[in-house]
């Protein structure tokens, strides 16, 4: 995720206690900190920063904080040998009586750091985190559109569950094939499409294309390949007659560049 906040937000130690795998390109950690017990979450789709090794047992210095801007600039200030990686992810489950967050990783070999970090996680790997927000900061009410790819769903998938009664959700997911679904169980109205070998972000253009966008739209959420966003957003606005003030939109990743 490549959303970051300008707040000077604590660093804190964590340990993977848990590994699981959802789907063949879907890893779950469970990470533990004290710290996370006390973690407020601002939205559904609440994130925070892993602060990984770069390779399996390298040892990383926390950033300090309250002498940076920001916390790419404390990350930044780490000596060289012990500096760590920054990426965001959404806190996919929550569970402050324990002090543990489950959070979800697309793997894609080694051609990002979290994809590699989650490749050699093992229970009692080390890292750090530092807290992030939402961008959702609020629990979305009324008739709602989610529309992301397979980096999208753990956000996706939270935002669906703490949707309440009175809210009509639709979910257009797109993932390169069948085998990375992952249903949304308690969501009725979803659309999962694959792009195969086309570029991300196709698949989930063309569907929302040929979806009937209600006219009493309340909020529309799209996150996943920037490109494919952009292309999204332009059409819900241009084409749809959506007000951009009720899309939510962020890039996680650009094609081409090194993803989380």
């Amino acid at each position: 995720m490549g959303t970051e906040t300008g707040d000077r937000r604590p660093a804190y130690r964590a340990v993977v206690t848990a590994v699981s795998d959802l789907t063949p390109r879907m890893r779950r950690l469970t990470l533990a900190a004290p710290d996370l017990g006390t973690l407020v979450p601002t939205g559904p789709d609440e994130y925070v920063g892993l602060l990984m090794g770069r390779h399996p047992g390298h040892r990383i210095a926390l950033p300090e904080h309250g002498v940076h801007p920001n916390i790419r600039a404390a990350v930044a200030a780490v000596d060289a040998e012990h500096r760590p990686v920054l990426r965001w992810y959404t806190v996919r489950a929550h569970r402050p009586e324990v002090g543990e967050i489950d959070v979800d990783i697309v793997l894609h070999g080694d051609s990002g750091p979290g994809s590699r970090f989650a490749t050699s996680a093992a229970v009692g790997t080390r890292l750090g985190i530092t807290e992030g927000s939402a961008l959702f900061d609020s629990r979305p009410r009324g008739v709602v559109w989610v529309v992301g790819d397979e980096t999208a769903i753990p956000a996706i998938a939270r935002i669906v569950e703490c949707s309440d009664a009175a809210t009509t959700v639709h979910a257009v997911v797109e993932t390169e094939s069948a085998a990375d679904v992952l249903p949304l169980d308690s969501c009725a109205s979803q659309t999962w499409v694959t792009r195969g070998a086309d570029r991300p972000g196709t698949a989930m253009l063309d569907a929302v294309r040929a979806a009937a966008v209600p006219l009493d739209i309340d909020a529309v959420w799209v996150c996943g390949e920037q490109a494919a966003v952009a292309a999204v957003r332009r059409h819900l606005v241009g084409e749809r007659g959506v007000p951009p003030a009720r899309i939510t939109f962020s890039g996680y990743w650009r094609l081409g560049r090194s993803r989380g």
